[in-house]
């Protein structure tokens, strides 16, 4: 069903009245240019059989005061006139007139019997009368220019409009015996513009039909993947990212559609994440904080004897130590997400953030024994970044590393130079990460199987962080790793040379 207001209706009138407007502009230009052209040829050739006639009325010899008498006496060079006329115009008549305006002669050049042109009785329908009107031959124009060369009914001696040539014939003296009329009575101006306006509003029909059909196909190619948009963007107000759009060949409107696609997939993740980040929010705080409640009401109630108490508070200290770096990540979340956070770029020694990063984390690596390997392409590479942000970015790396690194494994960091950016990555040898946890790693509060059973004090926003502080210094974070093998992180940061 057609809606009178949809964007394809409006388009489809558009198009039709830009269509009907061409067509009949270009109608009119035609039609102007051909009747014109039409006319004028119709004139010339009505000029010329008149002078093809006048030849044959000069080479009348002995020619009397009567124009009837003289055509008579030469009827047989008439008739041969009248072939050399046919051969100018094929749809010429001739008419001649006495010198009181009256019809003596009547003849068609396309007819092969021409014998019967005195015989009046049988003159065609388009002659009205048969007398030429005063008003034509005492005309202002006819007496100054000697002829008249129009297209009407001439002064309704016709009973339509003809195109003819009318001049008077003279006898020896100069004096005026008669009236000749060459005249084309085929189709006028007036009936070529009749016929040419019933071929326009022809073809705008059909053309207006046929590009009807096609609009109204177009219109519904363009607009049901238009249709199919505004139903997902509706059910996404609802909450349900579940709707794709069909992505139909290659154009802008495939190009939008898979936008739309990719927005949801990203909506859609983002409302897991949330779903999750709730989730994981209150199972890492309600978990210390029953170990704490419980740990606490059996040193208050006496359940725990006083000799184990040292030990259980230490369990409630360590609790409460996981809680705070729950609630400072929390922190450094929403300061970053909000842009509260600001970051100062200053130009910094890279290679000297990561040594004092490694010292910190000494006894981590002994206790490890890993295998410890340091390469820079030089001693001091500076870079430029917020120092602060960049020392947590480099001790979240450095240490996950270590968390999942298998006994006496290796444990490399590289820093090098990389065209216009100085590239830090972190190697060690360890579990690694499965393809399925490679794609959400950075995800807020996302642990895989293997981090939840290796790693419990974690809380699953290290690398979160991470990569939000690397996307606001407008820089890439990437992972590569085997699961079972090796795991592999890469940051680039702008090289600064001082």
């Amino acid at each position: 069903m057609i809606k009178i207001k949809s964007v394809s209706t409006r388009y489809m009138l558009i198009f039709m009245a830009i269509i009907v407007i061409t067509v009949l502009i270009l109608g009119i230009i035609i039609t102007s240019i051909v009747s014109s052209f039409s006319l004028d040829t119709k004139l010339k050739e009505t000029y010329n059989a008149n002078q093809v006639f006048y030849m044959y009325y000069d080479n009348i010899e002995n020619k009397t005061d009567s124009l009837e008498e003289n055509i008579k006496k030469n009827e047989a060079m008439l008739e041969e006139t009248l072939e050399m006329i046919r051969l100018v115009s094929s749809s010429c008549e001739i008419a001649l007139f006495d010198k009181s305006g009256e019809l003596i002669y009547y003849a068609d050049v396309n007819v092969e019997d021409k014998t019967d042109g005195f015989d009046l009785t049988k003159l065609p329908l388009h002659f009205n009368k048969t007398t030429l009107s005063k008003a034509i031959v005492e005309s202002e124009d006819f007496l100054q220019d000697g002829f008249l060369s129009r297209s009407d009914g001439c002064n309704l001696l016709f009973s339509r409009e003809v195109v003819y040539y009318l001049t008077c014939v003279k006898n020896e003296k100069g004096e005026s015996i008669g009236y000749s009329m060459l005249f084309d009575p085929g189709a006028t101006e007036g009936d070529l513009i009749f016929d040419m306006i019933f071929a326009i509003v022809t073809t705008v029909i059909w053309i207006s039909i046929v590009a009807l059909i096609a609009i109204y196909g177009i219109s519904i190619r363009v607009m049901r993947p238009l249709r199919e948009i505004g139903k997902a963007a509706r059910s996404f107000s609802k909450g349900d990212f579940s709707v794709r759009v069909t992505v139909r060949g290659e154009d802008e409107l495939a190009e939008l559609a898979s936008s739309i696609n990719k927005m949801a997939e990203d909506l859609q993740a983002k409302d897991e994440s949330q779903k999750t980040f709730l989730s994981n929010v209150s199972h890492d705080l309600k978990t210390p904080m029953t170990t704490i409640a419980g740990f606490v009401d059996g040193i208050l109630d006496g359940a725990i004897p006083t000799s184990k108490q040292d030990y259980y508070l230490n369990i409630i200290k360590s609790e409460v130590q996981r809680l705070s770096r729950l609630v400072s990540s929390l922190l450094d979340v929403s300061r970053l997400q909000s842009g509260e956070r600001k970051f100062d770029m200053k130009p910094f020694n890279l290679c000297e953030l990561t040594r004092e990063t490694i010292i910190s984390l000494e006894g981590q690596i002994l206790e490890k024994n890993l295998d410890v390997d340091i390469d820079y392409d030089s001693f001091d590479m500076i870079c430029e970044g917020d120092r602060d942000a960049i020392n947590q970015v480099v001790y979240n790396l450095c240490h996950n590393a270590i968390k999942f690194s298998y006994e006496g494994g290796k444990y490399i960091i590289k820093i090098q130079y990389v065209e216009d950016k100085v590239q830090f990555s972190i190697y060690n040898e360890g579990i690694g990460i499965s393809n399925e946890d490679k794609a959400r790693i950075f995800d807020r509060f996302y642990k895989g199987d293997k981090s939840r059973g290796l790693d419990k004090t974690g809380v699953g926003l290290g690398l979160f962080i991470t990569k939000t502080i690397i996307d606001s210094h407008n820089e890439k974070i990437f992972v590569d790793s085997e699961y079972g093998k090796y795991c592999k992180f890469t940051f680039t940061l702008p090289r600064k040379d001082i």
